[in-house]
């Protein structure tokens, strides 16, 4: 061990006679544990948050829908095999859809909903159901039903409703509720639907808005023939949707939109967000900084006698720089250690009892949060080495103090 991480380690503990500083230094290493912990916090959230409503618009949107509205597309079969051809090592799989808006009534309450028809088994090469339908057996309703022609579709079909849409008209599973036809000559034309499981995505605007049916039923409810809104093309990398979209646009004459483009507005202000939390953490880091930059100063302050007699027995000052120096990353990594311990415990436990609600505008109802070892590790380090930079000037500063001050500090003990 050199000689000046010796005296740096030293420094940190109290003498004898001066139990302030150590007090300091505990207050310090506090504040920098306070600080890396409130950074690695708030932008495991942001990432957390961008991370699930990511994950949650992917699945309950395809990657790409390309679609001609409101005449629809014909030729489904041809189209599907055109895309799957062009784009074979891009897609995942492609899913005939039927989309319209329209009004569901149960007993005397009415709600806007909009209505998803679609093969399952299609469905699922573009994107799994599994996590966000429930009974799992009403996916084997729908595609019993999807595999079916119209003119054998029963008179009473099967539909699965969004769990906020059950909740504002108190329906339960079996229950029957009525679907106004959009199509029908007479105002007010109802058909009768069966409720067979629910949808549940987490996303507010969905869940409170969603009605999926079988592909058939849907074409027959709306009077489509064998017509069909549009397609849902699944990606091997989702991230590749602009590319692969704009290209789709220069070969197709259809619509074709990305899944970024379908809550752009959100995604703008996430960005927005993290601009200024990102501004935060900057300044919460230098706080940091300057605390530590005082608690060195103080040192210097109180340890002039001891640099001087140092230097007097033959200190470099590139040694006396190294001393403050390793005593401010002393500071740094102590309190980069106890930060990522103490915002391990504040997300766990934000995660776990999920004691804070979200607004209508955020879409999930908690906040989530995201475990990534490198976020605490390059906060940690960047910790670190802010500590280290604050030492720099009280490093110099203790460079500048002349031996001669301790030998005569030595001096007047012995007269």
């Amino acid at each position: 061990m050199s000689i000046s991480t010796f005296v740096a380690l030293r420094y940190l503990t109290s003498g004898r006679r001066n139990k302030f500083f150590s007090w300091i230094a505990l207050l310090s290493i506090g504040g920098v544990a306070i600080g890396v912990a409130t950074m690695i916090v708030v932008l495991s959230v942001i990432n957390g948050f961008e991370t699930e409503l990511k994950n949650r618009f992917l699945n309950a949107n395809a990657h790409i829908l390309a679609f001609r509205y409101p005449n629809g597309l014909t030729n489904t079969n041809s189209w599907t095999r055109r895309i799957q051809n062009d784009f074979k090592n891009e897609i995942t799989g492609v899913s005939p859809f039927v989309h319209y808006e329209t009004m569901v009534i149960k007993g005397s309450v009415m709600q806007s909903v909009l209505v998803r028809g679609f093969n399952p088994r299609d469905r699922e090469k573009v994107q799994s159901l599994d996590p966000w339908i429930s009974p799992k057996s009403a996916v084997d309703i729908l595609q019993k039903e999807a595999d079916q022609k119209i003119s054998a579709l029963p008179d009473l079909p099967s539909i699965i409703i969004g769990t906020g849409i059950l909740t504002i008209l108190d329906i339960k599973i079996g229950d029957t509720v009525q679907l106004i036809s959009p199509q029908s000559e007479r105002l007010g034309d109802v058909q009768p639907f069966r409720v067979v499981g629910t949808y549940n995505s987490g996303l507010k605007h969905y869940d409170n808005r969603l009605i999926a049916m079988a592909l058939p039923v849907a074409q027959r409810f709306f009077d489509m023939k064998n017509r069909v809104t549009g397609l849902e093309i699944g990606l091997i990398d989702p991230d590749k949707s602009i590319p692969i979209s704009k290209e789709m646009r220069e070969k197709y004459s259809l619509s074709v939109k990305e899944w970024q483009s379908f809550n752009r507005p959100l995604m703008d202000a996430l960005e927005m967000e993290r601009a200024v939390i990102f501004l935060i953490v900057c300044l919460i880091a230098v706080v940091a900084g300057f605390n530590i930059l005082t608690t060195l100063f103080v040192a210097v302050t109180q340890k002039q006698k001891e640099i001087s007699i140092l230097k007097a027995m033959g200190a470099t000052n590139f040694q006396i720089i190294s001393l403050f120096l390793k005593q401010g990353f002393l500071f740094g990594l102590l309190g980069s250690i106890f930060g990522s311990l103490l915002a391990l415990g504040v997300s766990y436990i934000i995660e776990k009892y999920q004691f804070i609600d979200l607004p209508d505008p955020y879409f999930l109802t908690n906040l989530p949060m995201e475990y990534d070892w490198r976020l605490y590790a390059v906060l940690s380090f960047l910790g670190a080495i802010i500590c280290v930079i604050a030492g720099i000037f009280p490093a110099i500063s203790a460079m500048k103090v002349v031996p001669s001050e301790g030998i005569r500090g030595i001096a007047k003990r012995f007269q």
